[in-house]
Order: structure tokens, then C-alpha cells, then sequence
């Protein structure tokens, strides 16, 4: 009985927590990606990050409706570009 109700309540938090980001307009970093100048790495709207001169970074976002990915340049040191994706980050 008690693995019923830490069941229900792991899945009302996942809904309430998927209306926030709705209501919000916040998205959840869900996966990070590198890519190297060369490396084969194909987004749509974006084209292969690989032939660039640069590396990229390739964030994927839960909405709490559907998965975006944003595309930022790759910099070490954060001054021309990011080291790593922001872990929360506002839609548009």
C-alpha cells in the first residue's frame, strides 16, 4: 500500500511540475553536447555543427510539453560563447 501512495505522489509531482514549466515559460536542461570542429553533428535548422570553425554546444530543453534544442558557441572561458548549457533557461 505504501509503494501505491509514494507512487501517486511521484507522479502529481511530475504533473504539477510539468504545469509550472507550461505556465512559466521555463525549460529544464534534459542533455548537453560538445561538438568539435570536424565531428559529424547534424540539427535541424542549424545544418552539421561539426563544419564549423568553432565548437558548439547542443542543449536539449523539457518544456513540460515537448524537447527544444538551442545551440550555442563553445568557450572555455565563457567570453565569447558558453562552457556549459544553463541548467534552467526561458523560452524565446
Amino acid at each position: 500500500m505504501r509503494a501505491k501512495h509514494t507512487a501517486l505522489a511521484l507522479l502529481l509531482a511530475a504533473i504539477f511540475g510539468c504545469v509550472i514549466l507550461l505556465l512559466s515559460g521555463k525549460r529544464v536542461l534534459v542533455s548537453e553536447t560538445k561538438v568539435t570542429p570536424g565531428e559529424h553533428f547534424v540539427v535541424p535548422d542549424h545544418g552539421d555543427l561539426g563544419s564549423n570553425k568553432q565548437a558548439s554546444l547542443v542543449c536539449r530543453y523539457f518544456t513540460g510539453r515537448s524537447i527544444l534544442t538551442t545551440v550555442f558557441w563553445f568557450s572555455s572561458n565563457n567570453i565569447m560563447g558558453r562552457d556549459q548549457c544553463p541548467f534552467i533557461d526561458s523560452e524565446g
